[in-house]
């Protein structure tokens, strides 16, 4: 008898658990990280809980710091990927970023914006983990 007073408490516990455990791999699977790269190396990193959000932060993050910031930034929701930036010289001056699971896939990705784009002179600037928005 007591077993079955239970057997309520026992359904909404494993409920609840459930739903905790959803919200937190949502959570998770919510947060985005973007950069919008400049001439002088000096952006960083932000997050928000959507790509578009992400992106109109990097934007304004690295207008915070300088004039020359790129348009369009790079994002991902991946928190273990890497972004390359890299900045060219030729026709113009430019920046750009580009993400991958890997350093060599990022850099893979942004050389390949700057090859289709027409650009040369083109030099690495630096590497950013997308979670910890760490350079290296």
């Amino acid at each position: 008898m007591l077993t079955r007073a239970f057997a309520p408490l026992t359904f909404v516990a494993l409920a609840l658990l459930t739903i905790t455990t959803m919200s937190r791999e949502a959570a998770a699977q919510d947060r985005w990280a973007a950069i919008a790269p400049n001439l002088e190396n000096s952006s960083t990193v932000v997050w928000a809980t959507s790509k578009d959000q992400a992106k109109k932060l990097a934007v304004l993050a690295c207008k915070q710091v300088s004039s020359t910031c790129a348009d369009t930034p790079a994002s991902t929701n991946g928190m273990d990927h890497v972004f390359a930036v890299m900045c060219c010289t030729d026709p113009k001056s430019g920046c750009a970023a580009a993400v991958g699971s890997t350093r060599e896939i990022a850099l893979k990705e942004v050389k390949r914006l700057f090859n289709e784009g027409g650009y040369a002179q083109c030099s690495l600037k630096s590497y950013f983990k997308a979670g910890t928005g760490e350079k290296g």
